[in-house]
């Protein structure tokens, strides 16, 4: 009789799950998709519109954005919307510098982020986050490890 027990009881859990798998994939596709994925370590989203000469956007144009001190090595592509606006994520402050491009024409930006380029900003660094989580993964492993451990006994 216990057998049987378990075995619903295992079903059960499987029928849950699918369930809450199926209703968390059918609402991820309600929502727009993002533009631009979170980034952890970024402390300022950008936001800038790229136009023509006669005003018009600069639709479906391939961007590089490159960021202070280091002009000639891209650290984010992409594309913009149909109004010709592209984000982006900024990690530090300081100007910032976006080029678009359609084929015809190049339209530069150049973003100021933050109140004082010079005045570092504390954060924390991604060793820090990622220490943080690997001492998480330890806690969860010793404590799957006792866990089984108690039920053998």
């Amino acid at each position: 009789m216990r057998e049987v027990r378990r075995s619903s009881l295992g079903r059960r859990r499987r029928t849950w799950l699918a369930g809450v798998l199926a209703l968390a994939l059918g609402l991820s596709g309600l929502g727009p998709v993002p533009a631009v994925a979170f980034d952890l370590f970024a402390q300022h989203t950008v936001d800038v519109q790229f136009v023509t000469q006669d005003g018009k956007p600069m639709a479906d144009a391939q961007v590089e954005v490159f960021a202070p001190g280091d002009p000639n090595r891209p650290v984010a592509t992409g594309r913009t919307d149909k109004d010709g606006k592209f984000h982006f994520a900024a990690d530090r402050d300081g100007f910032w510098t976006a080029e678009a491009s359609n084929g015809t024409e190049v339209a530069r930006a150049t973003v100021r982020v933050g109140n004082n380029p010079n005045q570092p900003h504390p954060r924390l660094p991604p060793a820090v986050i990622f220490g943080c989580l690997g001492l998480l993964l330890v806690i969860a492993a010793w404590y799957r490890f006792l866990r089984g451990r108690n039920r053998r006994r």
